[in-house]
């Protein structure tokens, strides 16, 4: 099924589309999860860190996952170009204002998902601002171990594309 209706460019209802902002602005995604809303907000909670997702952004989602640029009205699908430059690969898909999908992804205090008409669900790993920059945070083996695999394959990524 596609997710856009292709003579009138909306999204299809049956659609679960987040609207995924990366790090404040540096990236923006539409992200159509392959699961219920239900199901959704479990692997939301159940994520027990967002380290994997800091360089690459949220492709490992499950689901389809589009890079975007998006304005009041709708947004295109891109792809980055020489010097960050965004280059539409889709034509517009229109909004309407009705409820959406919103996520955010940068750091374990800052990531959240948010259903239409609820509160922020925070995924396992989240810890409040004043717990995170306290001098005498320590975070879990686990959560360690993921912000240092992904730097590890940032670095492994830019070796490679020298």
């Amino acid at each position: 099924m596609s997710i856009v209706d292709e003579t009138t460019g909306r999204l299809n209802e049956a659609t679960i589309l987040v609207f995924l902002e990366e790090e404040y602005g540096y990236r923006n995604w539409a992200w159509m999860p392959d699961m219920s809303a239900a199901e959704l907000k479990e692997w939301w909670k159940a994520m027990p860190t967002v380290a994997p997702y800091f360089f690459s952004g949220p492709v490992d989602f499950p689901g389809d996952v589009h890079q975007i640029y998006i304005d009041e009205e709708g947004f295109w699908m891109v792809q980055e170009a020489d010097g960050r430059v965004l280059e539409p690969i889709s034509a517009k898909f229109l909004l309407d204002n009705g409820p959406q999908w919103r996520a955010h992804i940068h750091q374990d205090n800052d990531s959240y998902l948010v259903p239409p008409g609820e509160d922020a669900i925070f995924h396992a790993g989240y810890v409040t601002d004043e717990e995170y920059y306290s001098d005498d945070y320590q975070s879990p083996q686990e959560v360690q171990d993921a912000w240092d695999m992904g730097m590890i394959e940032q670095v492994q990524k830019i070796i490679a594309e020298e």
